[in-house]
């Protein structure tokens, strides 16, 4: 049963999701474009559809419910009509012992009354995503969408992905259609759709054809990508894609990575780093030589700081070369080079020196020639800015040696490490205040009572608490003591025991433990630093 735009509306502006002066500019432009006013609040107000189900929840103060938090009911299923079910848009599951009516619109009186009559028990009604209930529905009365076409589909998956802010697409095969799950925050979320098998495997040609990838190649995994701009939206930018493709049990799976998305303009100051690290950051790219690198497991945001430290560069004034795998931002004024089977990142640092730069990016450091390249460049007069996978900064040298890198290379080219992590930012809109317990104070070294902030959930932040990122950081920077311990052989914990008491390093826990206390992140998130640490300590 379809629920009226004019309640999607009301609950949109009743619960903040868009101020109701912007309504009337909101409707022309609609009009305009010749679309629906809620497919142009989500675009404006960059939000999925699925928001406004959960103000409606909030309005009508009805739990709001997802996939994990339920059972289906096979047996109450197949004693009611699915063509009706599909029709009124309802769905009867368990949440434990009890029955729970999963209803699209809170009206919907009737689905309560025909599940209770039928199960000749009470029932109580909780909302859910339309698409949800329909997925499920299908999914179980095994009733194919035939209308939908796979081009229709993936524009559809783009504009909730781009909603979302999506940072990977998941497309993955089962053994009866495809899964489709999307990576937002850190997190993964479900996509819900009803996918049957012949649909799904026109969407995998779909997203090979505009990948370049071979269609016909299924049992080995290919590399593409595209540019891809949303069909249904009027005057948006291109997206940049990466694509890869994985041959599995059930079949092929895909996985999308959104390139550059929110961060296409970022500078340093506007990553959240502390303003000693800031200060310190911005003081290492200033240097006319040496290497500056920025380490952290995939996913940390190192791609998102490089870029902005060259947004802190003066592309008029310096030379400045970058060598990726891929290419996932364009910034203006720089030479930027992709990496490819035909040429490595060591073979382009190699000529990068034959064209003058004053500046070099270097997309990772994975092997020895790459390392060995960097370093000498770095001695050589170039300021070299690249990445690397380790935990923490003071085991940067460590890890540097065991690819190949001299030491005293090291100890006279590297100017500092960054070492950062992204953890979820507290929901403005909805994070409430509680008083620490003893051993909340205990983790955060307080002796006095304190409130912290925790999340709670709501239609802005689709029920997580949490609504966007931030980094922490830790920053170690070389002076000459540390330079001669790395000379010397000094291990990880000797060099970072040593960079602490001199002042010279900072620490991702520190700056964890600020963020919390001011109330920018909760504590849950901050602990994730815990579970990540190589000794399992702060």
């Amino acid at each position: 049963m379809a629920i009226q735009d004019a309640v999607l509306t009301n609950a949109a502006v009743q619960t903040g999701l868009i101020d109701a002066s912007a309504l009337p500019p909101l409707r022309i432009q609609a009009r305009r474009e010749q679309c629906s006013l809620i497919d142009m609040l989500c675009r404006t107000g960059h939000f999925p559809v699925s928001a406004l189900f959960r103000a409606i929840a909030e309005q009508f103060s009805l739990p709001y419910l997802e996939r994990c938090e339920f059972q289906l009911a096979p047996s109450l299923l197949d004693s009611l009509n699915g063509t009706l079910l599909l029709r009124r848009l309802f769905l009867p599951v368990m949440v434990a012992d009890d029955v729970v009516v999963l209803v699209a619109d809170p009206d919907n009186r009737a689905a309560l009354d025909t599940v209770q009559r039928t199960v000749n028990r009470p029932v109580t009604l909780a909302m859910a995503e339309p698409l949800l209930i329909e997925t499920e529905l299908r999914r179980h009365y095994a009733v194919p969408d035939t209308e939908l076409t796979a081009i229709a589909l993936f524009d559809w998956i783009m504009c909730e992905g781009w909603l979302r802010k999506a940072t990977d697409l998941h497309f993955e095969a089962l053994e009866q259609g495809m899964q489709l799950r999307m990576r937002v925050d850190g997190r993964m979320q479900n996509c819900h759709f009803p996918l049957h098998q012949a649909l799904a495997e026109a969407l995998m040609s779909r997203l090979k054809v505009l990948a370049g990838l071979d269609i016909a190649e299924q049992f080995n995994a290919q590399d593409g990508g595209f540019a891809y701009r949303i069909q249904r939206w009027s005057g948006m930018a291109e997206i940049e894609m990466r694509v890869a493709t994985l041959p599995t049990r059930w079949g092929e799976r895909a996985t999308l990575r959104i390139l550059g998305q929110e961060t296409a303009s970022l500078g340093l100051a506007a990553l959240g780093m502390p303003p000693a690290i800031l200060a310190a950051v911005q003081q290492a790219v200033r240097q006319p030589h040496g290497m500056l690198l920025v380490t952290g497991p995939t996913g940390s945001g190192k791609s998102t700081t490089l870029y902005a430290a060259l947004r802190e560069l003066d592309a008029q004034q310096q030379n400045i070369m970058t060598v990726e795998d891929p290419i996932e931002q364009i910034v203006e004024g720089i030479s930027q080079v992709q990496v490819s089977d035909k040429l490595s990142f060591a073979a382009a640092l190699r000529s990068f020196l034959r064209h003058d730069p004053d500046v070099m990016l270097v997309g990772e450091v994975r092997d020895h020639e790459t390392a060995e390249t960097a370093v000498r460049a770095a001695m050589t007069g170039h300021l070299v800015l690249s990445t690397l996978h380790t935990n923490n900064a003071a085991s940067t040298v460590s890890r540097l040696v065991d690819i190949g890198c001299a030491r005293f290379l090291i100890a006279g080219t590297l100017i500092g490490v960054l070492a950062q992590r992204l953890l979820r930012r507290l929901c403005t809109h909805c994070q409430r205040e509680v008083p620490a317990d003893a051993q909340q104070l205990r983790l955060l070294q307080l002796s006095e009572p304190m409130m912290l902030h925790e999340p709670v959930g709501c239609a802005r932040c689709m029920g997580s608490g949490y609504r966007g990122r931030v980094g922490i950081y830790e920053m170690l920077l070389l002076d000459p003591s540390l330079s001669q311990l790395i000379h010397t052989g000094a291990n990880d914990h000797e060099l970072a025991r040593a960079a602490q008491q001199s002042g010279a390093l900072s620490s991702l826990w520190q700056d964890a433990r600020d963020k919390v206390l001011t109330g920018v992140t909760s504590l849950q998130e901050a602990l994730l630093l815990y579970q990540d640490s190589d000794d399992g300590k702060f």
